[in-house]
């Protein structure tokens, strides 16, 4: 653990390099988080223009369940969405082959390997956001540590969906455009999951592991959770991420290296 606690702190120096070097990129990537983030928060406001309640959600709510998913989903996306990126053209070109000979776990080089800074600071803004909201409400401690463990616990769930799935690429390696899907998936957690119980029932269960990313912390803070949802969001996350690590061994026993 220690090594590569080491190995996670020199990639991120190097990342770190990179992003001074081009440094009018890295403004132009701030710029264009900031405005994304914040039409997230005006579609809310139009959203609510007409009505006092959206799906039992009042304007508040939807605007809190917003900026915790400014927080979980911009956390996922500075560590993690660049090296799903990038997994297929590791794939395409043969550059797993020199991962696998690596003396480091190859998920570990896959995953870990780019780190996105223009993230902090849509996190930044999803945690100011929180505050300024809940300043005048009474949280409950209880529920508020819940939240606390629950955000990790989410990020880590969100992993293994987009792990498990990009994983296909192995064998399937014309999945390139994979990750586009992938995005497109996580728009669903902006949305409270009462929103997605009209779809029928095959439907809904296949989208539960997504819908409850952001949902299930934030009702924690406005105390409409119940410990049925904080097991429910913890077992998903446990099976998983079982499922992504043993689904990658097993694709890689079927991975043709580019030497054949």
């Amino acid at each position: 653990m220690k090594k590569y606690l080491k190995i996670y702190l020199a990639l991120l120096t190097m990342n770190f390099q990179v992003l001074t070097t081009y440094r009018t990129n890295f403004i132009n990537s701030i710029i264009a988080t900031l405005v994304w983030g914040s039409m997230s928060f005006i579609s809310i406001f139009l959203l609510t223009a007409r009505t006092n309640t959206v799906y039992g959600w009042t304007r508040e709510e939807l605007l809190l369940l917003t900026a915790i998913y400014n927080i979980i989903i911009g956390t996922f996306h500075m560590v993690f969405s660049r090296n799903f990126e990038r997994f297929s053209r590791i794939i395409h070109f043969g550059e797993l082959d020199s991962l696998l000979m690596k003396p480091i776990d190859p998920q570990f080089s896959v995953s870990f390997w780019l780190f996105n800074y223009t993230g902090v600071f849509r996190v930044l803004a999803g945690i100011i956001f929180t505050i300024i909201i809940l300043h005048s409400h009474i949280i409950n401690p209880f529920n508020l540590v819940l939240f606390l463990i629950l955000i990790p616990v989410s990020i880590a769930l969100m992993y293994s969906i987009w792990h498990l799935i990009s994983t296909l690429v192995i064998k399937f390696t014309n999945l390139s455009n994979i990750i586009d899907l992938l995005y497109e998936i996580n728009g669903f957690t902006r949305y409270p999951q009462e929103m997605f119980r009209q779809l029928n029932a095959f439907a809904f269960s296949f989208l539960i592991p997504i819908i409850i990313v952001v949902t299930i912390p934030t009702k924690f803070l406005i105390s409409k959770a119940t410990s049925t949802d904080f097991f429910l969001l913890l077992s998903m996350c446990v099976v998983f991420l079982i499922c992504a690590r043993m689904f990658w061994k097993f694709a890689l026993r079927y991975y043709t290296s580019a030497s054949g």
